[in-house]
């Protein structure tokens, strides 16, 4: 006979669903991408604003996965106000 799993465990395998996978992948294409064009920008091949930007959208969106999947709320508001800052002072 198989033992019924607790209500703890069940919220933690509902918390990992397909849409969640998603949202983490575009974080870590974010952040590869953040790290390329820091590089480029070293090398003088891209303006800095190509950072900011870059940097910017992969701050809001580890703000918005601490929120929806990891649910750290004080680490969430300042990745949020630096993401929006950056784009921001890009003029976006």
């Amino acid at each position: 006979m198989k033992k019924k799993s607790s209500n703890k465990n069940e919220e933690q395998i509902s918390k990992i669903n397909g849409l969640n996978i998603l949202f983490v992948d575009i974080q870590v294409v974010l952040t590869v991408m953040t790290l390329i064009v820091a590089i480029l920008v070293l090398l003088g091949k891209v303006s800095f604003k190509m950072f900011e930007l870059s940097l910017g959208l992969n701050l809001l969106s580890i703000a918005f996965n601490n929120y929806k999947i990891y649910k750290r709320s004080k680490l969430t508001i300042l990745y949020l106000i630096l993401g929006i800052f950056l784009l921001i002072c890009i003029g976006v």
